[in-house]
């Protein structure tokens, strides 16, 4: 007679209970995560060499809240909309919230920066159309991270061995 007791360590007990998030994540989110990935990248880039390139338009030689905020913005917005969609990529629990959030940043950030840019006259009109561009784009980015954001936290896609 053989004891035949199932553990937790079991290959058969891990297969049945492991899946994968990808399973459930729509081309259109693998697209809108690279897209933002990449664009992230860019954007931290372009700043960077802007930065470097005119040391005297931003007055990166004078200490005061104007130029430390704005270094910081323009650092930290493009990490905020890379990670998020990173961590997607990488199945994380979590990535879905994260996303939501850098969205709605990104969001209220491209508001702020359009109504600035409209007070400020006519070279502002290229900004805004830029920041609209983004709201275009992000609106159906929020869409979909909104109706899988339940089941991927609950991982609820297809076993891993079927």
């Amino acid at each position: 007679m053989t004891n035949d007791i199932s553990s937790i360590f079991d290959k058969d007990f891990s297969g049945e209970s492991a899946v994968r998030r990808r399973d459930i994540m729509p081309l259109a989110l693998r697209i809108y995560a690279w897209v933002f990935m990449v664009s992230s990248i860019y954007s931290l880039l372009g700043n960077c060499f802007r930065y470097i390139r005119y040391p005297d338009v931003f007055k990166l030689n004078e200490f005061s809240l104007t130029v430390i905020f704005s270094i910081a913005t323009a650092v930290l917005l493009p990490l905020i909309r890379f990670l998020p969609n990173l961590l997607i990529l990488l199945e994380k629990k979590y990535a879905i919230l994260l996303s939501l959030v850098a969205v709605a940043i990104s969001i209220l950030v491209g508001c702020y920066s359009s109504y600035i840019s409209m007070a400020h006259g006519m070279v502002g009109y290229v900004v805004v159309a830029t920041n609209i561009f983004w709201l275009l784009v992000d609106i159906p980015y929020l869409m979909i991270l909104l109706r899988i954001r339940k089941d991927w936290e609950k991982g609820m896609g297809r076993p891993q061995g079927i």
